[in-house]
């Protein structure tokens, strides 16, 4: 076989300096892989194992050893009395190499850079040298930053030791060790923080075991740690791979926040990956790189990307409530999106649970910014500028939201009212009657009343009991809708006139829904039920605007209140004239017979046309369900005096009825029993005979044989 020239670097490996001996392994038996990503001291170690171990045969591979010859070469030159280089078959050479170190008293092959070897028969002699050693005929350690394909059965059997990152970690005392002999005056902080940066990462140590600037953060930039990254640990990994790599580095989560939040779908697999390779710690849960890999790797993401990446993590954060990791975000972000966002769409519900630390947390990331633009942001500043007694910025706050808008808004409103507190005591007159509008436009607008603390609880507690002691009495808004709708209201019945009859009839369709908010489309729907204008809205808004105007004067300008498109009637302040002919009617709906006779006097007399004056398709509906509530109480009220022999009473029901229902045969029939009653044949004859003449006029029809039948047999002796 043609002998190849080699270089001695084949068969030593080259001893770091400086250089610190580990206590990790004893030495392996059987076959061993280190497994480890660049930097972490593989070839230290068997350079270690090298020297304790006397007679150990030494490799180190390279790209251009990549063939069966290559590696045949390699074992004579390291083996030099096995006598491979007088054989022609690499077989058997792989075999004399076998034999020469089962009969060493510590037979040991260290071969670095393993991974370098991928050709067929080239890495058939290495598995048959691995299979040997897992035998027991002598050790082997192999070296590579991935596991090598020929290796992976042997791993996945279990029978050769794989030897991770975990392993090779520095230890704190190490890593003194080490920063000690680079720099022999370093201080004992540097070896404490060298040691929590680097987490064991010995070219990070020995890069940055020298003290320089003090910052490990600066040192770390200025040195070849970046160039050492991208060259080493980046370059040979797939470009998927090496960005999910990076983003873990810049953006720390678990799977669920990589997936949802990042889109990356694939991070599992990935993750798994990288573990194997030693690059996450394989002893975490999630992944764990040193701090010094993840600073590196994270600066390596463009600007657009980290904003971007920052983003989405923020709005996920947000959507599942965790606060302090989204705002915890700008500590890498460099904006204050993080805190603004959390204040603008969860401040009501923070101020509500009182969680002021958050909010100064946000707004002290927020700080002086003038890019703060959602005023519910500032609105929660504000508030936190009360709670901590800053109440100049309270006010630039209240101001800045209060600018975003043309009107009166809860902004300009809070303002007001915390205001008035905190000056009440200069004027109090003029104080008293800002806070008591304050709060009275919140309550309009179901905003709840802002954090007050124990001072201004009191001066508030101390104007609304002065203000119900003025107010003797409430004053009431009075409705009437059966006939000509009517609505007065004080004390005095003042008759309200506005200056579209739309107006009253909207308190009386608000009425009919109790306090429900109606949707402003349903209200719409309502009132412009044929041709809807362009300027609906504002002409809805006009009404309620008017009916306003003229409600002020008695307090009740807030009686309907309006929110997100919703209005609602506060019946808290209605008193409807008509209830009891309301309650006639859910007692004829319910079959209550004992709330229809309490009522027999109201009964006596038709209540009137409901909304009488008003032609429109909601009025028109409501006109008929109660009307027809009156003809079934009168013919209620007509059965118990029937019964109770009071055929008088009973007629004058039934004519009640009669009149609202004139094609009623059942009516007609209770009318003729009753005259029949009464003794009374000529008003029999003159009623039927109206009700036949009313029906062949309109209909061209004649009653019905029961009810000929019925006239017929009641009055047959008279007639």
């Amino acid at each position: 076989m043609q002998t190849m020239e080699l270089s001695a670097q084949k068969h030593r490996f080259r001893i770091p300096v400086p250089f610190v001996r580990r206590e990790i392994l004893p030495q392996p038996a059987g076959a061993a892989l280190i497994c480890t990503p660049a930097g972490w001291g593989k070839t230290a170690y068997l350079s270690q194992l090298a020297r304790d171990c006397q007679g150990s045969a030494c490799i180190s591979a390279g790209a251009e050893d990549n063939s069966a010859a290559r590696i045949t070469a390699l074992l004579s030159e390291a083996l030099p009395d096995a006598g491979i280089a007088d054989t022609d078959s690499c077989f058997e050479a792989v075999s004399k190499a076998a034999s020469v170190l089962s009969k060493r008293e510590n037979g040991l092959l260290l071969f670095d850079n393993a991974s370098e070897i991928t050709e067929k028969q080239a890495s058939s002699l290495l598995r048959l040298l691995a299979g040997a050693a897992a035998d027991g005929h002598f050790s082997i350690v192999f070296a590579a930053e991935e596991i090598p394909s020929w290796l992976l059965s042997f791993v996945m059997e279990k029978s050769i030791k794989l030897i991770g990152t975990e392993s090779l970690r520095f230890s704190p005392e190490e890593t003194a060790a080490l920063a000690e002999l680079v720099d022999p005056s370093v201080s004992e902080g540097r070896k404490s923080s060298l040691a929590a940066f680097t987490g064991g990462w010995a070219v990070a140590v020995r890069e940055l075991a020298e003290e320089k600037t003090g910052d490990l953060i600066r040192d770390c930039d200025a040195s070849y740690l970046p160039e050492y990254i991208q060259s080493f640990i980046l370059s040979p990994l797939p470009a998927d791979v090496q960005r999910i790599l990076k983003i873990s580095a810049f953006l720390r989560g678990d799977e669920d926040f990589y997936r949802d939040a990042l889109k990356l779908a694939d991070y599992s697999s990935v993750c798994s990956r990288l573990k194997r390779m030693g690059i996450f710690s394989s002893n975490a849960d999630e992944p764990e790189l040193p701090e010094v890999m993840s600073h590196l790797l994270s600066k390596l993401i463009p600007s657009e990307e980290r904003e971007k990446l920052v983003e989405q993590a923020t709005d996920y954060y947000i959507r599942h409530k965790r606060f302090a990791e989204a705002v915890r975000l700008f500590e890498v972000s460099g904006n204050t999106f993080a805190a603004e966002r959390i204040l603008q769409l969860y401040g009501d519900r923070l101020l509500a649970n009182c969680e002021f630390e958050l909010i100064g947390y946000c707004g002290r990331i927020i700080g002086s910014s003038e890019q703060v633009s959602e005023p519910q942001a500032l609105g929660a500043l504000a508030q936190y500028y009360y709670y901590s007694g800053e109440y100049e910025k309270m006010e630039q706050a209240f101001n800045r939201a209060d600018s975003m808008f043309g009107k009166e808004n809860r902004y300009s409103t809070l303002r007001k009212l915390y205001n008035g507190l905190l000056r009440y005591e200069k004027k109090p007159e003029l104080y008293a009657e800002n806070v008591l509008s304050a709060a009275s436009w919140l309550r309009s607008h179901e905003i709840p009343m802002p954090f007050l603390y124990r001072r201004e609880l009191d001066i508030y507690d101390e104007i609304t009991a002065r203000q119900e002691e003025k107010s003797d009495e409430k004053q009431l808004l009075y409705i009437s809708r059966f006939g000509t709708l009517q609505l007065s209201a004080g004390s005095k019945h003042t008759e309200i006139q506005c200056k579209t009859r739309r107006s009253h009839e909207l308190i009386a369709y608000m009425l009919e829904h109790g306090d429900k908010p109606i949707g402003r489309d349903e209200l719409l729907n309502a009132f412009w039920y044929d041709d809807m204008p362009a300027n609906a809205v504002a002409m809805l808004h006009n009404m309620i605007y008017h009916l306003r105007r003229e409600l002020s004067a008695f307090g009740l300008e807030n009686i309907i209140r309006y929110k997100n498109k919703y209005y609602t009637l506060d019946t808290g302040y209605i008193c409807e004239d008509d209830r009891d002919i309301i309650e006639v009617c859910e007692a004829s709906e319910s079959g209550n017979t004992d709330i229809i006779s309490s009522h027999e006097e109201l009964l006596r007399q038709y209540w009137g046309a409901y909304l009488g004056n008003t032609d429109i398709p909601w009025a028109n509906e409501k006109r008929e369900y109660y009307d027809r509530c009156y003809i079934n109480a009168c013919n209620t009220l007509s059965g118990i005096c029937r019964a109770e022999g009071r055929y008088e009473d009973a007629l004058l029901f039934l004519k009640n009825a009669y009149r609202l229902d004139p094609y009623s045969e059942q009516l007609i029939s209770e009318l003729l029993e009753c005259y029949s009653a009464l003794g009374k044949p000529d008003k029999a004859r003159l009623c039927y005979e109206e009700y036949a003449r009313r029906l062949d006029e309109e209909f061209g029809t004649r009653p019905g044989k029961w009810l000929r039948n019925r006239f017929f047999s009641c009055f047959a002796e008279e007639l």
